[in-house]
């Protein structure tokens, strides 16, 4: 049962990744800062690498970048109020800003989508109307991927019998256990 509920959840974040519409097409990162202040923000899930990491695209000026340096040490999660299915992930993040892997994503924001990666202040400075935020023809794209060590699983099901599991990835094998809901 276990490795059901194992295959259940990266089949769903593999649903998500394929530009699918599902819950898990955004998510929450949490990183910590300097001062130890955890830092939480929804972001769109872009990926799954072959080797189970997961991507995320960003701004390399975002407040995100100077914890992530300082502490690559995060946890993300998903959640699907339609199943009622969470799952939570710890591990390090790794910023890509020009090798094949980043490469490969910059080359697939078209559109509207530059925006998110052009702005000529940085992402959270002030300014006084939301409408006109200056561009320019810099992009400063990020890809973030996620290394997770430890998975979470909760299940809310109906009949109070809610399901929990964690799994730990210890030398590149996903230990399983169930856990008290």
């Amino acid at each position: 049962m276990l490795n059901d509920l194992f295959q259940e959840a990266w089949k769903a974040l593999n649903v998500a990744a394929s530009g699918k519409e599902h819950p898990f097409n955004t998510c929450t990162l949490a990183t910590v800062g300097k001062n130890a202040a955890v830092r939480q923000r929804t972001l769109a899930f872009r990926g799954i690498t072959e080797d189970k990491n997961l991507l995320f695209y960003t701004d390399l000026r975002s407040t995100k970048i100077k914890q992530i340096e300082h502490n690559p040490k995060a946890s993300v999660l998903f959640y699907d109020s339609k199943t009622q299915l969470q799952l939570v992930f710890n591990g390090d993040v790794i910023i890509h800003t020009d090798d094949e892997l980043w490469e490969e994503h910059k080359n697939t924001i078209d559109g509207k989508s530059i925006n998110n990666y052009n702005s000529l202040l940085a992402p959270a400075s002030p300014i006084k109307n939301p409408f006109t935020v200056e561009r320019t023809e810099d992009l400063n794209f990020g890809l973030l991927e996620f290394k997770p060590v430890r998975m979470e699983y909760l299940k809310f099901r109906e009949d109070s019998y809610h399901l929990r599991a964690r799994f730990r990835l210890d030398e590149e094998t996903w230990k399983q256990t169930f856990l008290v809901p």
